[in-house]
């Protein structure tokens, strides 16, 4: 066995293996204790023959990948336009906090702006509402014509963090509905029939020819409202999606900083701990030799 060569497979085997076993001997040891901090890694990789400063750039990309975000699309639902995004990460109160903070800022608004009269009608056109719970947070914003209301839910569950954005119309109208044009259509033929007639009457002395001419403009017109109608409804799904994206992406960058903090702050703990230990056991020898010299003497 001492002289028996390793793969590099079962080296790393034998080291993930070891660092078990060390977190099993920590935790019974410490029976509250549920791992291993980044010096106790440092340590193992040290006795390893690894580079401690590798431990570190693992933990770095490990704090990075944890919180990593991937952008998903909003969908349409009916009602509704929504997109979640989930992030492997547990923010505290204070993120969320500033979480409802941009969405205020980037809103225009703020939950001071509330005042007793929006209380005594229920009439809260162009301000944001927060309701907050032990495991949530929900913001709420009804633009100022009171037509569109955004909607953003943040959850937390268990190890994982949940964002939820929607957007809807006035009176939960369907979004991919053709109500809306049609009855757009409808007003544009009888304004431009009114209009043509009107006239018509007032140059030819009869109403039927801008009638004609006001319907045919009308019909003409539904591609162009069609058009539109969709460029707009594209406008609202990337508003959804960006925000749900930028919100995650801010709640990454939060969680990482003070996780960069510990590493370091850690890195630098085992490095001054490694060097006491130096420092001590030279003062030991030290002290070794001299006793030894002294007994020398005396004899």
């Amino acid at each position: 066995m001492a002289n028996r060569i390793y793969s590099e497979e079962e080296v790393s085997r034998l080291i993930r293996r070891a660092v078990e076993l060390e977190a099993e001997r920590s935790i019974s040891k410490e029976g509250n204790r549920t791992g291993l901090t980044i010096g106790d890694l440092e340590q193992i990789a040290a006795e390893a023959g690894i580079d401690p400063e590798l431990i570190i750039q693992a933990a770095t990309e490990l704090n990075q990948s944890s919180t990593s975000v991937k952008k998903e699309t909003a969908k349409i639902k009916r009602e509704e336009i929504v997109c979640e995004q989930w992030l492997h990460v547990t923010p505290d109160n204070r993120i969320l906090d500033d979480l409802i903070t941009e969405l205020n800022h980037r809103y225009g608004t703020s939950d001071t702006d509330i005042s007793w009269w929006n209380r005594l009608w229920d009439d809260y056109d162009g301000k944001a509402r927060t309701r907050k719970s032990a495991s949530s947070y929900e913001w709420e914003y009804t633009d100022e014509l009171g037509y569109f209301t955004t909607r953003v839910l943040m959850q937390k569950r268990s190890d994982r963090f949940r964002i939820r954005v929607s957007k809807r119309q006035l009176w939960d109208m369907n979004w991919s509905s053709e109500f809306g044009k049609s009855a757009f259509l409808a007003v544009s033929i009888v304004l431009f029939t009114v209009l043509g007639g009107v006239t018509a009457f007032s140059i030819f002395g009869t109403a039927w020819p801008g009638i004609a001419t006001g319907s045919l403009a009308a019909l003409l017109s539904y591609p162009v409202i069609r058009y539109f109608s969709a460029r707009s409804l594209d406008k609202h799904r990337e508003e959804v999606t960006e925000t749900a994206y930028e919100l995650a992406e801010l709640t990454a960058q939060l969680m990482a900083e003070p996780a960069k903090k510990n590493t370091k702050s850690n890195s630098e703990k085992s490095k001054k701990s490694r060097l006491i230990d130096i420092e001590f056991l030279d003062e030991t020898e030290e002290s070794a030799e001299a006793n030894s010299r002294l007994r020398n003497k005396l004899r």
